[in-house]
């Protein structure tokens, strides 16, 4: 490992989760044995390995849904913060705009939470927000599409308008030149 000894991580891990309760909290920087160059740095949140950048979604995911992963049962670390990352990715999908999300967005998403699911995650409040994402991209869509037939009509509507008054301009000029009054010339 680094030069930080097993105790000395034990110990750090045991005051965070006196300080903290449930959630262990620890930073850790993975050296590569080749080249001895630090990957990447990542904290471990509640057994999961997630990027710092990840950390506040990850704890906001705990503190609303605190027993989202107790069946969670893998012990690769890999694979664990594969079905975090997984995780984390859904609900950053279904964050997206209903104009960004497509159908199959929304498929793949309902194939992603099966997949969460069966690997051991408390996952049944995610199901209804997709289910609510689901409602709300059929309604945009229909909403688009009776926008789409309200331009349309509009659209006819105003080359009819134009057609009539380019209509009305013309008996304008008809009557116009009906009203003139004969002159001397027009007469003799």
């Amino acid at each position: 490992m680094t030069a930080i000894s097993d105790y000395e991580i034990l110990k750090k891990r045991r005051s965070i989760d006196a300080n903290v309760g449930w959630c262990h909290v620890s930073t850790t920087k993975r050296y590569s044995d080749a080249s001895e160059k630090i990957e990447k740095e990542s904290t471990n949140f509640s057994g999961f390995q997630v990027l710092p950048s990840k950390v506040e979604s990850v704890r906001l995911i705990f503190k609303r849904h605190p027993d989202i992963a107790v069946e969670f049962r893998a012990k690769n670390q890999h694979l664990r913060k594969a079905c975090m990352d997984f995780l984390l990715s859904l609900i950053e999908t279904m964050c997206q705009s209903l104009e960004e999300l497509s159908n199959e967005d929304l498929v793949e998403a309902d194939v992603a939470l099966t997949y969460l699911r069966d690997a051991g995650f408390k996952v049944d409040w995610l199901e209804k927000k997709l289910d609510h994402v689901k409602v709300k991209k059929e309604k945009e869509q229909f909403c688009v599409a009776r926008l789409q037939e309200m331009e349309d009509s509009l659209l006819e509507l105003w080359k009819k308008c134009s057609d009539l008054d380019a209509l009305v301009e013309k008996e304008e000029e008809e009557l116009s030149d009906t009203r003139t009054p004969l002159s001397l010339d027009d007469v003799v």
